[in-house]
């Protein structure tokens, strides 16, 4: 249901999302299935970014998944502490699109196509549609799409901020690609911008900049915000190593 793939020293990790048995509870089987390569992933000490490659799933899930009633899994990917890079190489419908929304970057097939059509069977989202898509692309399009369940093309999802990058071919090589291009920065300094964005914006603007502010303070202190600094001053390449 889930395996992991690593690139770049283990910098670079893949979790691909795969079908599951329908007879059998998917939702809670793909759910400790995505927790225990979550888990495994903490375990590395040289992660820096997060790919999941979500493939066109059907699935039915519901606030019961998890033994408390509260765990799901668009929290297991939102709750990554990595910056996530999702990866649609086909098409994302229903719980598949909500899982999709929960990754800070996103990219897809230029031929892709989307759908938040839960309306058509007459249930509602409970994979954080109805408040992850208006974030993203404003409430009346969100109004739109989730009142109406119509699909929409990618170039309609990239105008209103579903994906970020559309690719005609290789969009896995292409997003392993942003993910090299993001892991050759300062780790520490890119989960600090994660922990700021995502923070920030549930937040009043002045608490955002404290936020801003004392993870700021927090990364002076640390090696690889040193190496930076002297790396700039010297002409070479940084070599962080996440401390």
């Amino acid at each position: 249901m889930v395996n992991l793939q690593s690139f770049n020293e283990e910098k670079i990790q893949l979790i691909n999302l795969k079908s599951v048995d329908k007879n059998d509870d998917p939702c809670r089987q793909l759910m400790w299935s995505l927790e225990d390569a979550i888990n495994e992933l903490y375990a590395k000490d040289s992660v820096t970014v997060v790919l999941i490659n979500i493939p066109d799933i059907e699935l039915r899930c519901d606030r019961h998944a998890g033994n408390d009633g509260t765990k799901s899994l668009s929290l297991s990917i939102s709750n990554i502490k990595f910056p996530t890079i999702g990866i649609v190489e086909s098409e994302a419908h229903g719980t598949a699109l909500e899982l999709f929304l929960c990754c800070d970057i996103r990219v897809a097939d230029k031929t892709s196509k989307f759908s938040m059509s839960h309306v058509l069977a007459g249930h509602t989202p409970v994979e954080g549609g109805t408040q992850r898509l208006p974030r993203i692309v404003g409430v009346g399009r969100a109004m739109d799409l989730l009142l109406t369940g119509r699909v929409f093309s990618a170039a309609e999802a990239l105008e209103i901020g579903v994906v970020q990058y559309l690719h005609s071919e290789d969009v896995l090589e292409n997003a392993v690609e942003l993910a090299h291009k993001i892991a050759s920065h300062g780790p520490i300094a890119a989960k600090y911008l994660k922990e700021a964005i995502v923070g920030g914006s549930d937040m009043t603007l002045d608490q955002g900049l404290r936020l801003e502010t004392d993870l700021n303070v927090i990364l002076q202190s640390t090696f690889d915000r040193k190496e930076g600094i002297d790396s700039f001053l010297e002409k070479k390449e940084p070599r962080y190593e996440g401390r």
